[in-house]
């Protein structure tokens, strides 16, 4: 498990990344990430490229499913 500490940027909050975890999250200056509320209160983070990757191929398996 990695440590984030929150720190104030602005007039709001920011966390920074360690380089490991950017590189594992394929992250860089300006990206989108979504934070998802998982099952029993727990959060994932996820690159929004990816998802939406995961998304499409998921919708793309559906169509093919119905045309079998």
């Amino acid at each position: 498990m990695t440590e984030l500490k929150v720190k104030r940027v602005g007039k709001g909050l920011g966390l920074e990344f360690p380089e490991e975890i950017v590189e594992q999250l394929h992250l860089g200056a300006g990206d989108d990430i979504c934070l998802e509320q998982m099952g029993h209160g727990s959060f994932r983070l996820r690159n929004r490229t990816d998802m939406q990757a995961e998304q499409i191929a998921l919708i793309e398996g559906y169509m093919h499913e119905e045309d079998a």
